[in-house]
């Protein structure tokens, strides 16, 4: 305002108020000017007011008065009547704010929208992550599924699915261990049978730690069962094998470590691993004073009962080779007579037939 004062000051010097009408109009439609007063003290000497041009509907029509000295007329000055701004402005916001309220609202409505979505969207991304597990070989507690994933049903779909396995998976090893008891177990006695003792027997031999293990097998020889059932019955055979049976496992049960099976018939097989062959003299002959020691049966003869073979064994060495040593020194312990004892031992010279060496014991 002070701006189109100044100019018309100027314009004054040299044109008189009357032929600067066009010039005032022009400024006055630059700054929203209606009305321009020319005063000589108090009294307006000159008054232009501008034509009324397009107005919005419901435009307010706010004014506002300034009057302003000409410096280089003293004594006069401009008094400027122009369109409040503001009152523009704050009527422009009335007239847009249920815009603005609603254009808030759309905002407001997509945020909830997709937060809502990316909730549903994290509980199938939770679902895709356990399914990639489980579908990895992950089973078990830790892919349990939570109350976050969706659909909830096929969640607990799943759950109820990998319940169903675990529980299967744990019959079916409770079913193969029972298997494999009764497999490895003989019948009759209760003890393991000839494959439970080979496979024993082989672990030890494949010496998968490299350490160098060692220890003895023992061939237990008794009387024939089924000739005694032939000769004194079924009731007094079992009850006569049973004594012997209880005798050996009772005896053997002393050494930590140690393996007793049913090998064949009345063939019965002791395992004794890290023992020397030395050590296996001393349990042979403590087991042969064991036997003495059983009270006196007219059915059997205590003095010519039990024939021991003693095999030592290492690692490397076949499970078929060191059962055949000690069946054959089984035999020969047989051959001998009487309760007794015999080693296979390669380490002495050659004695009996073939390329066996024996060491014999009696008691």
């Amino acid at each position: 305002m002070q701006a189109t004062a100044t100019a018309i000051d100027t314009h004054l010097v040299t044109h008189d108020i009357v032929s600067l009408t066009p010039q005032i109009d022009e400024l006055m439609i630059a700054s929203d000017i209606v009305r321009v007063d020319l005063l000589q003290g108090e009294r307006s000497v000159y008054s232009h007011s501008r034509a009324r041009g397009y107005r919005p509907a419901g435009t307010s029509d706010m004014y506002r008065e300034l009057v302003v000295p000409l410096i280089k007329h003293p004594g006069m000055s401009l008094r400027l009547v122009y369109q409040d701004p503001m009152g523009n402005y704050f009527h422009s916001l009335i007239t847009t704010a249920p815009l603005t309220l609603a254009i808030g609202f759309i905002v407001l409505i997509l945020f909830l929208s997709v937060r809502w979505l990316q909730r549903q969207l994290s509980g199938q991304e939770l679902l895709e992550i356990r399914s990639t597990r489980i579908l990895n070989g992950e089973r078990g507690a830790n892919v349990r599924g939570s109350v976050y994933e969706w659909p909830a049903r096929t969640s607990s779909a799943l759950d109820v699915l990998l319940s169903e396995i675990q529980f299967a998976h744990e019959q079916r090893s409770r079913l193969d261990t029972l298997i494999r008891s009764y497999a490895a177990q003989d019948t009759k006695t209760g003890l393991g049978n000839r494959l439970f003792f080979d496979n024993q027997l082989a672990t030890l031999l494949e010496d998968q730690e490299k350490v160098g293990v060692h220890g003895v097998v023992m061939m237990i020889r008794l009387p024939d069962f089924n000739l005694l059932r032939d000769s004194l019955g079924g009731n007094q055979a079992e009850e006569q094998m049973f004594m012997l049976i209880n005798l050996l496992s009772t005896f053997i049960m002393r050494y930590p470590g140690s393996l007793l099976a049913r090998y064949h018939r009345s063939d019965f097989a002791v395992l004794l691993p890290h023992r020397t062959l030395k050590e296996a003299e001393s349990i042979a002959g403590q087991l042969l004073k064991a036997v003495d020691a059983l009270p006196a049966n007219k059915m059997l003869d205590r003095d010519d009962m039990v024939h021991i073979g003693i095999c030592a064994w290492r690692s490397g060495q076949s499970t078929e080779q060191v059962m055949e040593h000690a069946e054959a020194a089984a035999r020969n312990a047989a051959l001998q007579g009487g309760n007794s004892w015999a080693i296979y031992d390669d380490t002495l010279p050659e004695k009996g037939r073939g390329n066996v060496r024996w060491r014999t014991g009696a008691h």
